[in-house]
């Protein structure tokens, strides 16, 4: 069982992505760090695997790039929580006017869209303040 743990582990450890706002040194230190636990287990695919991944990295990372890429990234948060503050006005608009009409059944239907669109909107402030925080550290 454990032997399989490990083993799915080091089969997804390629795969798991590098954040895109992640510096190019960054990218580099985390692979390095994935290879030596894979060359510590003996996982010869997983490190041969990551030897292309550091490769591509060297090859095509580069800072201006990720700084473009988290300025974009935070772009468009901005939009999702602008979309996402639409939505929960639209639905509070409805919420007033089930109550105005006083059908119970369209306030409490109203009020769970309400309350599933202030959750969403939460959402996505939080997603982009992490994308603001991404784009500052490289920036």
């Amino acid at each position: 069982m454990r032997k399989t743990i490990i083993a799915i582990t080091l089969i997804a450890l390629p795969f798991t992505g590098f954040a895109a706002t992640d510096s190019c040194y960054a990218q580099l230190a985390d692979i390095s760090a994935k290879m030596e636990r894979a060359k510590s287990l003996g996982d010869s695919a997983a490190v041969a695997r990551l030897n292309i991944a550091q490769d591509k990295v060297r090859t095509y990372c580069s800072d201006d790039r990720q700084a473009r890429r988290a300025s974009h990234d935070v772009a468009q948060r901005e939009m999702k929580v602008k979309k996402a503050e639409l939505e929960l006005q639209d639905a509070q608009k409805e919420l007033a006017e089930a109550k105005a009409e006083g059908r119970t059944d369209r306030i409490r239907k109203k009020t769970n869209r309400v309350e599933e669109k202030k959750r969403r909107l939460e959402s996505a402030k939080l997603d982009l303040q992490q994308a603001q925080a991404d784009a500052q550290r490289l920036n």
